[in-house]
């Protein structure tokens, strides 16, 4: 019956997406965050309905009249360049024919995917539906999960997998930090949702992350929770009454939580061991770390044999390429001292794409959090831009924790990332359109969204003798 549902319901999008490419895109950012097919167990576990979808969104935009106008900005170039030199790199690996395996099955799509995102997504209200697809596409894994944390006993993350199956979410030390993304959204759309039902739904989706979180029992994401959380306090006006809240809230989840949590969230804290340990060393690391810190090695050494363009997509992960790079090492008495994930973005990137990508990669990163607060900056106290305002400091948030929890997570290829950066794209041009009357990519209603006296609905005031025109 559940693949029934789904495959119908994918069917049943393509004639809205043949009218409007723009619920095309929704659809696919739905399927790509929330893998619908992967929740089924029958036939359409193996189906692959983004085909479906890419391909009828692709004829819908082809066949379209609205206006097809690039958001421009440093970050949409910046990322265009990353692309491109991630092109360069796959054609220049050792073992082409993987790396394009993995560019083909994920690149060329989320390419494709955002670039057609960032021409369609040119309004207001598509902006908004598109903050909401995000939201409910993970929201839906936290509830769940959750549900199913509370009614384990806090202790789910010792016995099974949390996102859906093969995907980047699989793992629990990354379903953590993509609640954790999703957390400041959430409280954007709690703070401007237009009625009860949409702002309590929110508020239970909060809840339902930081739950998630925990029950995780993901020591990386524990932490970066609490950086998460400094850096909210450090923007909140009472900090006395909000530190006092948060202490309140970290001693209930100490005297409620079970044993086996926080043995496993002091071992973050505490890397050595004090009795006999097969890694006993000067340093005396736990497994865990000390293979983290071999897959670093590795990614090193395989930088420096050609730094400028890398290895290729994945090379880390390739036992061609990357086996001749084990080394001597504390870990060599685990069975898990083998050729792994890189479990660091910032080394992933460096060993497919050397320090040139990972240069492009980082200006990428840090520019999208920089453009948020320089939006931030023009849209504080106008009104009319709130919403922006607080979009663009949620999405901070969540880019911050990003950065930090995929330090020790091979996390540079999610899609989370970027449909973030994309909404700071296109926040960025609305605002610009707003403020410095730059040309609306999009008519509405026969008038230009973003003209003087319109509303950041793109609908014109209402008022005597003032009627909105329909369209056509």
């Amino acid at each position: 019956m559940r693949d029934i549902i789904i495959a119908a319901g994918l069917i049943g999008f393509i004639p809205l997406i043949l009218r409007r490419p723009y619920i095309g895109v929704l659809v696919w950012t739905w399927i790509a965050i929330l893998n619908p097919h992967r929740e089924a167990f029958g036939f359409s576990s193996a189906l692959r309905p983004n085909l479906l979808i890419v391909a009828v969104t692709l004829v819908s935009f082809a066949l379209s009249n609205e206006r097809k106008i690039w958001p421009g900005g440093k970050v949409a170039t910046t990322f265009i360049i990353f692309i491109i030199w991630t092109t360069i790199t796959s054609a220049l690996a050792p073992d082409p024919a993987t790396s394009f395996e993995f560019y083909s099955d994920f690149v060329i799509k989320m390419t494709l995917h955002m670039v057609i995102l960032l021409i369609v997504i040119n309004s207001h209200h598509r902006l908004v539906s598109l903050v909401w697809c995000f939201a409910l596409s993970l929201g839906y894994h936290a509830v769940k999960i959750s549900l199913v944390t509370v009614k384990s006993g806090f202790v789910i993350g010792r016995y099974t997998g949390f996102g859906p199956a093969d995907t980047m979410i699989d793992d629990r030390n990354h379903f953590a930090v993509a609640m954790l993304m999703l957390a400041p959204i959430l409280f954007f759309l709690w703070k401007h949702a237009a009625n009860k039902i949409m702002k309590n739904a929110a508020l239970a989706g909060m809840i339902c992350c930081f739950l998630s979180v925990i029950g995780s029992f993901s020591r990386g994401g524990m932490l970066t929770m609490i950086a998460m959380l400094c850096v909210l306090w450090l923007r909140t006006k009472n900090k006395f009454k909000s530190a006092a809240i948060l202490a309140i809230s970290a001693v209930m989840l100490l005297s409620f939580a079970p044993q086996s949590f926080k043995e496993r969230i002091g071992s973050a804290v505490t890397q050595f061991d004090e009795g006999d340990s097969k890694f006993a060393d000067e340093t005396q690391l736990d497994e865990s770390f000390c293979l983290r810190l071999a897959s670093w090695q590795v990614g090193w050494d395989m930088t420096m044999d050609s730094p400028i363009v890398g290895n290729g997509l994945r090379a880390i992960q390739n036992v061609n390429i990357a086996t001749d790079y084990l080394r001597e090492s504390a870990c060599n008495n685990s069975k898990d001292y083998e050729v792994r994930a890189a479990h660091n973005m910032y080394v992933e990137v460096l060993s497919d794409s050397g320090f040139v990508g990972l240069g492009i990669f980082l200006t990428l990163l840090v520019g999208t959090i920089a453009h948020c607060s320089q939006i931030i900056g023009r849209t504080k106290n106008r009104p009319e831009l709130l919403w922006a305002h607080d979009l663009m400091s949620m999405i901070q948030v969540s880019l911050i924790g990003y950065s930090i929890g995929s330090a020790l997570l091979s996390f540079a290829y999610y899609d989370g990332f970027y449909v973030l950066m994309c909404m700071v794209i296109v926040t960025s041009r609305l605002v610009r359109e707003h403020i410095d009357g730059v040309s609306p990519r999009r008519i509405i209603h026969g008038r230009r969204a973003g003209r003087q006296g319109q509303s950041p609905t793109g609908r014109p005031p209402a008022g005597r003798g003032n009627r909105p025109v329909r369209s056509a």
